[in-house]
């Protein structure tokens, strides 16, 4: 699927020095995953293997994939087939640029990694290293990385995980990145292809950046059928502050995901209903994301296709800037994404919960087409946002402002959208945009038969099978 990326966003990333968001745009750069490199050698691990005496040969393969990648880092580790238990990787584990780690399966053969009961795959302070196309079934966590303080002032960069399967977690996250380390970012981060599935996260997240992370890029991954936030941008939870001291530098300024892009991805059946973490008073709180931007700052996220969740995507941060000045979010830019039927809030929603909190500010959500989710447009605390070119069909109210928010710290432009057959057409004030009587004026299923508001991408024939097989 072709993707656009604005050249504003491709300069940004690039400041940033992701090689990988420059080659989803189909712009050549060097970096980790230029093709052209060359192949490092094959290093071979198989369950009937030995770490003590394997020495990575076909003939002599390792046992375990850490063992493997500790003895031959730069190296491709070729895990043949079965199951395999947990996978511990530290920084001996690192490659370099021009020979990275790379950990996949041999040719042709499926290789299972079992979580047990805490994480299938830890990294933790390794770079220029990528895990791909393996299965990770079970434990708390299926794949983690992570930065330390330990790693010094050097950032790490090139860190890959793609084309992973991650299903049956019973804890907290399915793939999580927690860069904790506050004197140097994680940069060149790339999430790519996965599935994500049947993960039961508790108060936590599918899919995860946290911390000092700038440079990332998130693409053509599918998050389904959890129980809680699909794909998650964090800052301003302490993950990476500076430690006390008298520096008078702000202890929360490294303490965020930032410079990133998340695009092209298909998350559905995202809903805490029957997340015992969510259940009070008698009820479930319906408020998972498909997509979450919780403190993140300067990320695009576009052509994404988010169905069936609570709310579709929300941009906000749930710290209060009387706390701390930095506790805002700005430079988000939400376009060209498809969002239907997400119907626990809102298909769009932005801005602190309730007053106190965060102002989301300075943000931008254009050309989205939302349809029948239950509040379209969701309006909490924010302040000088965009909000224009969108397609709004269906659901119960076209735009609605939180009721726990001043309406004075609700100020932002909400004009020349489109509206058809919401449930509150006939009190949408006039500045949001037009109303059409009848839908089929200006869509066809989710395509957009106006030039003046919508997405410009558009769910292909396969995603609408998988969109229409769960109506």
């Amino acid at each position: 699927m072709k993707v656009l990326m604005t050249g504003k966003s491709i300069i940004k990333y690039l400041a940033a020095g992701s090689a990988a968001a420059a080659l989803v745009s189909g712009i050549t750069v060097s970096g980790f995953s230029a093709a052209e490199q060359p192949e490092p050698a094959g290093v071979h691990v198989a369950v009937s293997g030995s770490d003590e005496t394997g020495d990575g040969t076909a003939d002599a393969p390792y046992a375990t994939v850490s063992a493997a990648a500790e003895a031959a880092p730069g190296s491709v580790i070729l895990i043949h087939a079965g199951d395999y238990g947990p996978v511990v990787l530290g920084t001996e584990c690192s490659g370099s640029e021009e020979m990275p780690t790379i950990i996949r399966p041999a040719e042709n053969e499926a290789a299972v990694i079992h979580a047990e009961d805490g994480n299938g795959i830890s990294v933790v302070n390794a770079c220029h290293i990528s895990v791909e196309g393996l299965d990770i079934e079970g434990g708390t966590h299926g794949i983690v990385y992570e930065s330390t303080r330990e790693a010094g002032a050097q950032p790490l960069t090139d860190i890959s995980i793609r084309n992973c399967t991650v299903h049956g977690v019973r804890g907290v996250h399915g793939i999580c990145v927690y860069a904790r380390n506050d004197l140097a970012p994680v940069r060149n981060l790339t999430i790519e292809g996965c599935e994500v599935y049947d993960c039961e996260c508790g108060s936590s997240e599918s899919v995860v950046l946290n911390g000092n992370v700038d440079g990332f890029l998130i693409t053509g991954n599918r998050i389904h059928d959890n129980n809680n936030i699909g794909i998650d941008m964090i800052g301003f939870e302490g993950t990476a502050m500076h430690p006390d001291d008298d520096s008078g530098r702000n202890p929360y300024e490294a303490d965020m995901v930032r410079n990133g892009v998340c695009t092209g991805n298909v998350v559905y059946n995202i809903s805490s209903e029957g997340n015992p973490d969510y259940y009070e008073d008698g009820e479930y709180d319906l408020c998972a994301d498909g997509i979450y931007v919780d403190g993140g700052q300067d990320i695009e996220i576009y052509n994404n296709f988010i169905f069936n969740c609570d709310i579709g995507v929300e941009v906000a941060t749930e710290h209060s800037p009387d706390e701390n000045e930095l506790f805002r979010v700005s430079g988000v830019s939400v376009h060209d994404n498809v969002i239907a039927d997400c119907t626990g809030w809102a298909g769009l929603g932005f801005g602190g919960y309730e007053d106190g909190l965060g102002f989301t500010e300075e943000c931008v959500f254009e050309h989205n087409t939302l349809v029948d989710n239950a509040a379209q447009i969701g309006v909490q605390r924010s302040r000088n946002n965009r909000v224009s070119a969108n397609l709004v069909i269906g659901g119960e109210s076209g735009v609605e402002f939180s009721e726990e928010c001043s309406r004075e710290d609700m100020v932002n432009d909400i004009s020349g959208n489109i509206f058809s057959g919401t449930e509150d057409e006939e009190s949408l004030e006039e500045e949001f945009g037009k109303v059409y009587p009848d839908r089929t004026e200006i869509a066809d299923g989710f395509r957009s038969l106006t030039g003046e508001a919508g997405s410009r991408f558009v769910p292909d024939g396969d995603l609408m099978d998988l969109y229409m097989s769960g109506k």
